[in-house]
């Protein structure tokens, strides 16, 4: 797989091209969002890794210039403290995905082989037809590796004429952001500030070795409850944790919340889905997304 990185910092840029290429992906690298652009064409990358930004043209006129010609090169958008508002309209735009500067090791790589996955969604349906509607349940050990072993399944499952491969890749980054924080903040009871602490001390694995050496917390499950029809696809995520008031996260985009991880998930998976609602206690949510192809 193919990685472009447009990056008008040249430490950052080298930094990231060395880290990509370690990683075993073949990596182009330009300076700016116009070269940038002439190497997409050139090298046609599967994953595009751009700054917002820029001098001259900034990352969200790249991004909809590439959106108006190619709407499957899966592009992952750099943010500053500064500019994370404009996230928001990078996703709006046809961004994929993410992520906060400074970037660290576990940041970008799991970010590229989430997109690595998402490449080649649309299968034509079998000639043997498709299940159109229906329901099921999946339930899950706490376990660090769950998210991505859950999410992939669940994407399994997902016909492949009822969204265009865009709307699947945000289904994925969502479901992704709910399930990591059922794990998480639900059943091994992390709370923000602990998750904040730990990223920024490089610890956050530690952290999950110690609860889960707690069997009260290792025991507990995810349960996944998924239907799906022409029209939408529902899933409902339920942790056994101690739940939360989902209306006193805070705005992360806020600016006195600006430097915080609080309520990423949350905020994320909210612009991904039509509907996010949490239940209960705050231990269960459920996600809705209406499906967007002929068939539906």
């Amino acid at each position: 797989m193919k990685v472009l990185i447009i990056e008008d910092d040249f430490i950052s840029r080298n930094y990231l091209h060395d880290l990509v290429k370690y990683s075993g992906y073949d990596c182009a690298t330009a300076q700016n969002a116009a070269d940038g652009f002439d190497m997409y064409l050139r090298e046609k990358p599967e994953v595009i890794v751009c700054n917002i930004i820029m001098p001259g043209i900034s990352g969200l006129e790249f991004l909809q210039k590439i959106r108006q010609i190619d709407r499957h090169t899966i592009i992952i958008m750099i943010t500053s403290v500064s500019s994370e508002r404009l996230a928001v309209d990078a996703l709006r735009l046809g961004a994929n995905d993410y992520l906060r500067k400074p970037l660290q090791d576990n940041d970008l790589i799991p970010a590229i082989k989430r997109a690595g996955s998402r490449i080649n969604l649309d299968e034509p349906i079998s000639q043997y037809g498709e299940i159109d509607s229906g329901t099921m349940v999946l339930k899950f050990n706490t376990d660090i590796n769950a998210p991505r072993l859950i999410v992939d399944r669940l994407m399994d499952e997902l016909a492949p004429d009822y969204f265009e491969s865009e709307a699947r890749a945000n289904i994925e980054i969502g479901l992704s952001e709910l399930v990591t924080n059922a794990i998480e903040h639900g059943n091994l009871n992390i709370t923000f500030e602990e998750k904040s602490e730990m990223l920024k001390n490089f610890s956050l694995e530690d952290l999950y070795s110690k609860r889960l050496k707690d069997k009260k917390l290792a025991n507990r499950k995810v349960t996944v409850e998924y239907s799906f029809s022409p029209e939408k696809c529902e899933w409902t995520i339920t942790d056994e944790g101690n739940g939360f008031d989902p209306t006193k996260i805070p705005d992360p985009l806020a600016e006195e919340n600006i430097e915080s991880l609080h309520g990423r998930g949350i905020f994320f998976s909210r612009h991904l889905f039509d509907s996010v609602e949490y239940l209960g206690k705050g231990n269960i949510v459920h996600a809705v997304k209406i499906c967007q192809k002929s068939v539906c």
